[in-house]
C-alpha cells in the first residue's frame, strides 16, 4: 500500500485504488477533477499521482501521461513534493511506460 488515504477528499478514490476497483477508483478522481483544480502542495500531487496511476491501470496511457508527466516534472525539481512511497509508484509507473531517461 502507497499510504493511508485518511481525511482526506482522496481518501475514498486512493482506497478503491489500493484495494483494485481501479474503476470505481476513476469514477471517484474523475468526479474529483474540478475540485482539484483548487488543490495545492500535496494534496495536488497525491491527486494527479493517484489519477495518472488509475488511467494507466486501465490501459489509458494518453491520459496517464497528461497527469504523470506534469507531476514528474514537479518532483524532478522539489522531490518533497511526493512521500518516498509515492515517489517510488510515479518512477515505476514511468519505468513501466519506458519513459525513464536512460532505460530502454
Amino acid at each position: 500500500m502507497l499510504s493511508c488515504a485518511c481525511g482526506s477528499e482522496l481518501g475514498s478514490a486512493i482506497g478503491a485504488f489500493e484495494a483494485g476497483q481501479l474503476p470505481e477508483a476513476a469514477r471517484e478522481l474523475r468526479f474529483l477533477e474540478a475540485r482539484a483544480r483548487r488543490f495545492q502542495g500535496h494534496e495536488w500531487a497525491r491527486y494527479t499521482l493517484y489519477r495518472g496511476l488509475t488511467e494507466f491501470a486501465l490501459g489509458d496511457l494518453e491520459r496517464a501521461n497528461r497527469f504523470l508527466v506534469p507531476l514528474k516534472r514537479e518532483v524532478d525539481r522539489r522531490p518533497e513534493t511526493l512521500s518516498d512511497a509515492e515517489r517510488g509508484a510515479l518512477f515505476a509507473a514511468f519505468r513501466s511506460m519506458g519513459r525513464m531517461p536512460g532505460e530502454p
